[in-house]
Protein backbone atom coordinates (compact mmCIF):
# COMPACT_ATOMS: atom_id res chain seq x y z
CA UNK A 1 0.00 0.00 0.00
CA UNK A 2 1.46 3.51 -0.87
CA UNK A 3 -0.26 6.04 0.95
CA UNK A 4 0.00 9.76 -0.15
CA UNK A 5 0.62 12.09 3.11
CA UNK A 6 -0.99 16.03 2.60
CA UNK A 7 -3.99 17.93 2.72
CA UNK A 8 -6.89 17.36 0.36
CA UNK A 9 -8.79 20.67 -1.07
CA UNK A 10 -11.77 20.15 1.01
CA UNK A 11 -9.59 20.08 4.29
CA UNK A 12 -7.49 23.48 3.05
CA UNK A 13 -10.81 24.77 2.92
CA UNK A 14 -12.10 23.76 5.64
CA UNK A 15 -9.16 25.13 7.92
CA UNK A 16 -8.64 28.34 5.89
CA UNK A 17 -12.28 28.90 6.79
CA UNK A 18 -12.38 28.22 10.37
CA UNK A 19 -9.44 30.57 10.35
CA UNK A 20 -11.27 33.12 8.25
CA UNK A 21 -14.26 33.02 11.43
CA UNK A 22 -12.03 33.17 13.83
CA UNK A 23 -10.00 36.17 12.38
CA UNK A 24 -14.24 37.99 12.18
CA UNK A 25 -14.82 37.11 15.89
CA UNK A 26 -11.67 38.28 17.53
CA UNK A 27 -11.63 41.63 15.68
CA UNK A 28 -15.56 42.07 16.22
CA UNK A 29 -14.71 41.67 19.73
CA UNK A 30 -11.67 43.96 19.75
CA UNK A 31 -13.19 46.54 17.80
CA UNK A 32 -16.21 46.62 20.65
CA UNK A 33 -13.87 46.69 23.13
CA UNK A 34 -12.16 49.93 21.41
CA UNK A 35 -15.31 51.20 21.07
CA UNK A 36 -16.19 50.85 24.28
CA UNK A 37 -12.56 52.29 25.57
CA UNK A 38 -12.92 55.26 23.34
CA UNK A 39 -16.94 56.23 24.69
CA UNK A 40 -15.68 55.75 28.29
CA UNK A 41 -12.46 57.89 27.66
CA UNK A 42 -15.23 60.79 26.20
CA UNK A 43 -17.65 60.21 29.31
CA UNK A 44 -14.52 60.29 31.82
CA UNK A 45 -13.46 63.80 30.42
CA UNK A 46 -16.93 65.39 30.35
CA UNK A 47 -16.75 64.46 34.13
CA UNK A 48 -13.78 65.81 34.72
CA UNK A 49 -14.64 68.89 33.00
CA UNK A 50 -17.88 69.45 34.52
CA UNK A 51 -16.98 68.34 38.48
CA UNK A 52 -14.02 70.72 37.71
CA UNK A 53 -16.36 73.78 36.14
CA UNK A 54 -19.69 72.74 38.82
CA UNK A 55 -16.73 72.76 41.85
CA UNK A 56 -15.46 76.44 41.39
CA UNK A 57 -19.35 77.86 40.56
CA UNK A 58 -20.21 76.01 43.98
CA UNK A 59 -17.42 77.14 46.02
CA UNK A 60 -18.17 81.30 44.19
CA UNK A 61 -21.52 80.91 45.37
CA UNK A 62 -21.35 79.58 48.63
CA UNK A 63 -19.41 82.48 49.84
CA UNK A 64 -21.91 84.93 48.27
CA UNK A 65 -23.34 87.69 50.11
CA UNK A 66 -26.14 88.55 47.59
CA UNK A 67 -27.20 86.26 44.92
CA UNK A 68 -29.53 86.88 41.84
CA UNK A 69 -30.82 84.95 38.83
CA UNK A 70 -32.21 86.18 35.26
CA UNK A 71 -34.52 83.66 32.91
CA UNK A 72 -32.93 80.68 34.58
CA UNK A 73 -29.56 81.47 32.13
CA UNK A 74 -27.44 83.77 34.47
CA UNK A 75 -26.31 84.03 37.88
CA UNK A 76 -25.13 87.53 39.60
CA UNK A 77 -23.69 87.49 42.78
CA UNK A 78 -21.17 89.49 45.18
CA UNK A 79 -18.92 88.33 48.04
CA UNK A 80 -18.15 91.57 49.46
CA UNK A 81 -20.66 93.52 48.45
CA UNK A 82 -17.70 95.53 46.42
CA UNK A 83 -17.14 93.25 43.70
CA UNK A 84 -20.09 91.83 41.35
CA UNK A 85 -19.91 88.86 38.94
CA UNK A 86 -22.33 86.90 36.61
CA UNK A 87 -22.36 83.42 35.37
CA UNK A 88 -23.68 83.01 31.96
CA UNK A 89 -24.24 80.65 29.37
CA UNK A 90 -22.42 82.12 25.69
CA UNK A 91 -21.57 81.69 22.20
CA UNK A 92 -20.16 83.85 19.22
CA UNK A 93 -23.70 82.93 17.30
CA UNK A 94 -25.78 84.71 19.52
CA UNK A 95 -26.48 88.37 20.55
CA UNK A 96 -27.22 89.79 24.55
CA UNK A 97 -29.71 88.04 25.88
CA UNK A 98 -29.47 85.09 24.31
CA UNK A 99 -32.10 83.49 22.09
CA UNK A 100 -30.39 80.35 22.92
CA UNK A 101 -30.99 78.49 19.32
CA UNK A 102 -27.15 77.19 19.08
CA UNK A 103 -26.33 74.07 19.67
CA UNK A 104 -23.69 74.53 22.75
CA UNK A 105 -22.92 77.21 25.11
CA UNK A 106 -19.88 77.86 27.08
CA UNK A 107 -20.22 78.71 30.88
CA UNK A 108 -18.37 82.01 31.75
CA UNK A 109 -18.02 84.30 34.79
CA UNK A 110 -17.77 87.71 34.19
CA UNK A 111 -17.13 90.52 36.03
CA UNK A 112 -20.20 93.31 36.20
CA UNK A 113 -20.31 96.97 36.48
CA UNK A 114 -22.81 99.09 38.41
CA UNK A 115 -23.78 96.03 40.98
CA UNK A 116 -26.04 92.73 41.19
CA UNK A 117 -27.88 94.40 38.36
CA UNK A 118 -24.91 95.88 36.30
CA UNK A 119 -23.70 95.45 32.59
CA UNK A 120 -21.05 93.61 31.33
CA UNK A 121 -19.78 92.55 28.08
CA UNK A 122 -21.45 89.60 26.39
CA UNK A 123 -18.99 87.22 25.56
CA UNK A 124 -16.09 88.49 28.00
CA UNK A 125 -15.14 86.89 31.18
CA UNK A 126 -13.14 83.08 32.05
CA UNK A 127 -14.70 79.89 30.36
CA UNK A 128 -15.60 77.68 33.18
CA UNK A 129 -17.32 74.92 31.09
CA UNK A 130 -17.80 74.31 27.63
CA UNK A 131 -19.93 72.43 25.11
CA UNK A 132 -22.86 72.96 27.73
CA UNK A 133 -26.58 72.57 26.37
CA UNK A 134 -28.69 75.52 26.12
CA UNK A 135 -31.92 76.16 28.15
CA UNK A 136 -34.08 74.59 28.94
CA UNK A 137 -31.82 71.48 29.07
CA UNK A 138 -29.10 73.29 31.25
CA UNK A 139 -30.48 75.90 34.06
CA UNK A 140 -28.97 78.44 36.60
CA UNK A 141 -31.83 79.67 38.46
CA UNK A 142 -32.53 80.49 41.97
CA UNK A 143 -35.65 79.91 44.35
CA UNK A 144 -35.67 81.73 47.78
CA UNK A 145 -32.08 81.66 48.61
CA UNK A 146 -31.28 78.29 46.80
CA UNK A 147 -29.18 78.19 43.58
CA UNK A 148 -30.25 75.29 41.31
CA UNK A 149 -27.24 74.21 38.81
CA UNK A 150 -28.79 72.29 36.32
CA UNK A 151 -26.03 71.37 33.54
CA UNK A 152 -25.58 69.60 30.34
CA UNK A 153 -22.15 68.76 28.59
CA UNK A 154 -22.36 67.25 25.33
CA UNK A 155 -19.62 66.00 23.17
CA UNK A 156 -18.82 63.29 20.95
CA UNK A 157 -22.41 62.15 21.17
CA UNK A 158 -22.33 61.27 24.78
CA UNK A 159 -23.94 63.62 27.17
CA UNK A 160 -23.77 63.97 31.15
CA UNK A 161 -26.09 65.97 33.04
CA UNK A 162 -24.75 67.34 36.48
CA UNK A 163 -27.64 69.18 39.13
CA UNK A 164 -26.52 70.46 42.51
CA UNK A 165 -27.89 73.23 44.53
CA UNK A 166 -25.91 75.65 46.62
CA UNK A 167 -27.28 77.50 50.04
CA UNK A 168 -25.51 80.61 50.28
CA UNK A 169 -23.74 80.71 53.81
CA UNK A 170 -23.90 84.65 53.86
CA UNK A 171 -27.12 85.03 53.54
Amino acid sequence: MNLKKGLTLAELIITILMFVILTGVIVYILRAVLLSWSIQETRSGIDISLDRGIEEVVRDLREARQVSAVNNDETRFTHDLTNYYIYYLYNAGDSYPPGFNQSSYQLKKATLTGGLSGTFTYGSGDIKIIDVLPPPTSDLSLSSNLVTLDLSITRKGETIRSKTKVRPRNL
